[in-house]
């Protein structure tokens, strides 16, 4: 042990002492080269560009190569850096060229490292992650693998060197395949500054800049997800178990990671769980799916998601791939409960929210009892989850995000044992329970943000007091109806400052009595813009038509072709919709956009009053 320990502490002074003389080595190029040549650049004055370059011509090359070979030992070091600054100093041949060679010279330091002084270089245990994604591909050969592991933009050149060198492979084949490897990563970043070069020397407009960035991005991309499809995965695609899962949904959560802190509640309760079950959850939060990955991080859920992303290509084959389940919001849809059947069958836990809709009011939204009935036909254990406070972060009626905390807490679990024999009306309650809650009633949120009302007028669209329409208007913090002039000013914590009216959940619950009061007499013939989805969402058609809707009946007829259906109001299970946007329905299978071309904040109108009528016909039921 005492061995292993003292090797070990070797191991880390190396890579401390490396990267000392990498962050020197930058410094000094900084100092001396880079920030000079920039500032001649965005000066305009090339010749004092040129003569800076060449009067420190084969130390700059030097300097490039080793930092960018030495980094690789480091592993922590990003790469990009170095590239990015080569490609806005050099031309970008010369920059593929010294990146490369530094690439040869890292390359080589690691495998005499790994071979003869046997290091391991699990510095952030990237040699771990690594041994796990190559268990996932089920892929044998080593230097197809490492071609993969390079274009993929989250691994570090250095760890997938150590990983390599550990294997039994010759020395000339290594270093052609870190040599060839790269080459895609680093034209992409060499791309990148020299792009910025010209941008930064006015001979590049924004416009271009930010194309030319995307567009690179775009293309390393496009090139990992054709090498996933063609050469590897075919064998996991499908499953939780794929390493797509690994490097999409994983990857996806870890940059969620970076600007939301999420705090786990209660997960004692699941002390005893074994095998796969049904996890479901609140869905005020479009985080939702990040947070509850916290309770377990390195369990894979199958989640289910809206099936609308499916019309993304690549994006959609990656969820599918990735062994995600996706449903058609709102509409009967066997072949999701099919899909999540087969999940749990094989062994993985399914994430539902539901709800089937992002919150809108911060409170519970209808929940129906499909999920009782689905829990009792997959037999497993029931995790019944909130997930709180995300609703701050970026509610429907915001622009922007938020930077904020999330709190996940397991409210109850409910074992198959427990509650097969129970009737569905109890267990539904039992889930309508723990998954019910308002989170404006936690006032311990503290956003010292100026513009915290902004958007909220596309939710409150009706002034309470003088029952106006879209007279709500908000700046700052306040929110003014421009007919009455009542106005309402919000705290950091999301309430009112004024007594009448206790928080913007409060105020929306009050626009909700109003308008159930009368929704009877309400109707709508709405002139709307159409684009229908195809059932596998790989066409879409454009049409124009009227939407109409009252309490009794909901209809589509189209102006351009022979196309009219229509459906009970209370039959529908929901219509989702985007604020100021567009709201949504099925009819066979296929998905219908509706577009307001007039008055588009009737969306949210829509939306309601659709589920208030809903609701009224449910309670009913019960």
């Amino acid at each position: 042990m005492a061995v292993k320990n003292k090797k070990k502490l070797i191991e880390r002074i190396v890579v401390f002492a490396v990267a000392l003389v990498v962050a020197a080595l930058l410094v000094s190029f900084l100092k001396d080269i880079f920030i000079p040549f920039i500032k001649a650049q965005a000066n305009k004055d090339y010749d004092a560009a040129k003569e800076i370059l060449s009067t420190h011509p084969w130390r700059g090359y030097a300097t490039v190569s080793l930092v960018e070979g030495l980094q690789m030992v480091v592993i922590f070091i990003p790469a990009e850096f170095i590239q990015l600054t080569s490609g806005m100093s050099y031309p970008w041949w010369l920059a593929i060229v010294l990146c490369d060679i530094g690439v040869v010279i890292g390359a080589t330091l690691i495998y005499l490292l790994v071979n003869i002084f046997k290091f391991k270089g699990d510095i952030l245990d990237r040699g771990s992650r690594i041994r796990e994604f190559e268990k996932k591909t089920k892929v044998n050969n080593t230097i197809f693998f490492m071609y993969l592991l390079f274009i993929m933009p989250v691994i570090p050149f250095g760890a997938i060197c150590y990983f390599g060198s550990g294997r039994k492979i010759p020395y000339w084949k290594y270093i052609l395949v870190c040599a060839s490897g790269v080459i895609p990563s680093i034209c992409t970043s060499i791309l990148m500054g020299t792009a910025i070069k010209y941008f930064i020397a006015a001979q590049l407009p924004l416009w271009a800049l930010i194309l030319i960035i995307i567009g690179a991005a775009a293309i390393l991309f496009v090139l990992l997800a054709f090498v996933i499809k063609k050469f590897f995965f075919k064998q996991s695609m499908g499953s939780p178990d794929s390493f797509l899962y690994s490097w999409s949904v994983k990857f996806g959560f870890k940059l969620l990671k970076l600007r939301n802190k999420v705090r786990v509640i209660g997960k004692e309760k699941l002390v005893g769980i074994d095998g796969p079950y049904l996890m479901l959850s609140s869905h005020h939060s479009f985080l939702d799916p990040y947070a509850i990955s916290a309770i377990y991080p390195k369990e894979r859920y199958a989640y289910v998601f809206n099936k609308y992303y499916l019309r993304v290509p690549i994006w959609g084959k990656m969820l599918l791939g990735a062994g995600l389940i996706p449903k058609r919001m709102f509409t009967p849809d066997f072949e999701c409960a099919s899909r999540i059947v087969k999940s749990i069958k094989n062994g993985f836990p399914v994430a539902i929210f539901p709800e089937g809709r992002l919150s809108t009011d911060g409170g519970p939204s209808l929940i129906d009892d499909t999920s009782a009935k689905l829990a009792l036909l997959c037999k497993v254990s029931v995790v019944l989850v909130q997930v709180r406070k995300g609703y701050f972060n970026k509610p429907k009626w915001r622009p922007n995000r938020f930077k904020g905390k999330i709190d996940v807490e397991v409210m109850d679990v409910l074992w198959y044992e427990n509650y097969k024999d129970l009737p569905v009306e109890e267990i539904h309650n039992k889930i309508v329970k723990a998954l019910s809650f308002n989170d404006f009633d936690d006032e311990t949120v503290n956003y010292k943000k100026k513009n915290l009302a902004k958007g909220l007028e596309n939710v409150l669209y009706m002034c309470p007091h003088c029952h106006s329409l879209h007279s709500n208007v908000t700046k700052g913090r306040t929110i003014t109806c421009t007919n009455c002039g009542k106005t309402y000013h919000l705290k950091p914590n999301y309430q009112f400052e004024e007594s009448d009216i206790k928080n913007p959940f409060e105020y929306y619950k009050l626009i909700k009595q109003i308008e159930l009061k009368e929704i009877d007499k309400n109707v709508f013939d709405i002139e709307v813009d159409t684009v229908v989805f195809s059932k596998d969402m790989k066409k879409k058609t454009k049409d124009h038509g009227v939407f109409h809707f009252d309490s009794n009946k909901v209809s589509y007829k189209s102006s351009e072709k022979d196309i009219y259906f229509e459906y009970e109001t209370n039959k529908i299970e929901g219509i989702a919709y985007s604020v100021n946007e567009e709201f949504e329905m099925y009819h066979e299978g296929q998905l219908h956009y509706f577009y307001p071309v007039k008055d588009k904040w009737i969306c949210t109108r829509i939306a309601l009053l659709q589920e208030l009528i809903k609701e009224k016909d449910y309670g009913k039921q019960e």
